[in-house]
C-alpha cells in the first residue's frame, strides 16, 4: 500500500539478469535437445490420402449400384431414356458395383504399400519416432 493509501495494481520485480522473453532465468548445464526427424515426410502422407480418396470412392460407387440394384428388384426404379430394358440398367448397376469393388482394392493396395514405404523409411533412419 502506497501512503496515500492506494494499492497499486500491479507490480512486477524482475531480476536484472534475465534475457528471456519469458522470464525464465537460464541455466549453465542446460543444453537443447537433439533435433529429431519426423517420422513420416509430409509429401509421403499424399500416399495416405491417395489410398483414403480411392476407398471412399469405391464406397460410394459400390454403394450406388447396390441401392439401383435394390430398386431394380423391387420394381420402383423407372427406366431411363436410352436404356431399352431393365436389364441393360442391371448390366449398368453391375459394372459399377465391380468398379467400386476394384477401386476399393486398388486403395487397399495403395495403402499397404504406403505402409511398407513407411516402415522402411523408419527403419533407415533408426532415430525417429514410431509414430
Amino acid at each position: 500500500m502506497s501512503p496515500d493509501g492506494t494499492v497499486p495494481s500491479a507490480v512486477v520485480a524482475r531480476p536484472r539478469n534475465v534475457h528471456s522473453p519469458l522470464g525464465i532465468p537460464a541455466q549453465p548445464n542446460y543444453a537443447t535437445p537433439l533435433r529429431v526427424a519426423p517420422g513420416v515426410h509430409a509429401a509421403e502422407r499424399l500416399w495416405d490420402a491417395l489410398a483414403m480418396l480411392l476407398i471412399v470412392a469405391g464406397t460410394t460407387l459400390f454403394l450406388m449400384a447396390r441401392n439401383g440394384l435394390a430398386s431394380l428388384a423391387s420394381g420402383t426404379l423407372q427406366v431411363p431414356v436410352g436404356m431399352g430394358s431393365y436389364v441393360q440398367r442391371a448390366d449398368y448397376f453391375s459394372v459399377q458395383s465391380t468398379i467400386g469393388l476394384a477401386l476399393i482394392g486398388l486403395g487397399m493396395a495403395v495403402g499397404l504399400g504406403a505402409s511398407i514405404r513407411h516402415t522402411l523409411r523408419r527403419r533407415a533412419n533408426p532415430g525417429t519416432p514410431a509414430a
